[in-house]
């Protein structure tokens, strides 16, 4: 089947790699001096931090096939991509991989406050990111139609009120 070739495969992969490797890392950095990176926590806030990640790789992986079929579709001429998680959420990827960073410092003893604030701080820096840069080009690009996508999808967290986009044809 022409949709899922390698090479689907591979951009929906390359996607994952810097976010999937960033929370191996803080795993390794985390985890007990001498121990495998399965020694995690399990109590409470350990079984939370595993479900935690597990959300997020979900997303995660969900958001970037949803993005490389688009591509492959050739769905990103006129109008912004509005299938999958983007139908909730305008940014799925950043917020997957927050997400994960924050279920991996959950995931270890002891839990600091830098736990808390790697994430915090990911999220301001995608915030202005986001804002600053990919809004305006997407708009250019995309004009009204983003303009329309924006006021029916919010930008971080899906809301009560917003109930995403219906599904795309």
């Amino acid at each position: 089947m022409e949709r899922f070739s390698p090479q689907f495969w591979i951009n929906a992969a390359l996607r994952s790699v810097i976010w999937l490797g960033a929370a191996a890392g803080l795993a390794y950095f985390k985890k007990p001096d001498g121990a495998s990176v399965l020694a995690v926590r399990t109590d409470a806030l350990g079984w939370l931090g595993g479900v935690v990640v597990l959300a997020g790789v979900a997303l995660h992986f969900w958001s970037s096939v949803t993005l490389a079929l688009g591509e492959r579709e050739g769905r990103g001429g006129r109008r912004p991509l509005t299938d999958g998680p983007f139908r909730y959420v305008r940014n799925p990827i950043y917020l997957a991989g927050i997400t994960l960073l924050l279920g991996v410092g959950l995931l270890y003893f002891p839990w600091r406050a830098v736990d808390l604030g790697l994430p915090l701080l990911l999220l301001v820096y995608f915030h202005v990111a986001v804002v600053r840069v990919e809004e305006p080009d997407l708009r250019r690009r995309f004009g009204s139609n983003y303009e329309e996508y924006c006021e029916q999808v919010p930008r971080w967290l899906p809301l009560p009120k917003s109930r995403g986009l219906p599904e795309s044809t």
